[in-house]
């Protein structure tokens, strides 16, 4: 059963795609809240942490994963923000 996990974590993955790369071509990140992009990483983080210490690979991955991506976008976020000079 653990393939469903993994389809999982693809289709879970396979959201930030289109959003990062719409943010990289537009430099617009104005309807994104950076507090919300803050709760999610900060989630994902402690997720991780748990999902390393039970040992699920599928998590940890995805996790794993889903971390660099938002951590991807706040830098993103903090760096096309309008008013950062």
């Amino acid at each position: 059963m653990q393939f469903l996990g993994w389809i999982g974590f693809i289709l879970v993955e396979a959201f930030y795609v289109p959003q990062l790369i719409k943010t990289v071509k537009t430099k617009d990140v104005a309807g994104f809240s950076l507090t919300a992009w803050g709760v999610l990483w900060l989630g994902m983080a402690f997720y991780l942490v748990y999902s390393i210490i039970i040992h699920d690979l599928v998590f940890t991955v995805g996790n794993a994963v889903g971390l660099a991506a938002s951590t991807f976008q706040i830098i993103l976020i903090l760096r096309y923000r309008k008013g950062k000079k």
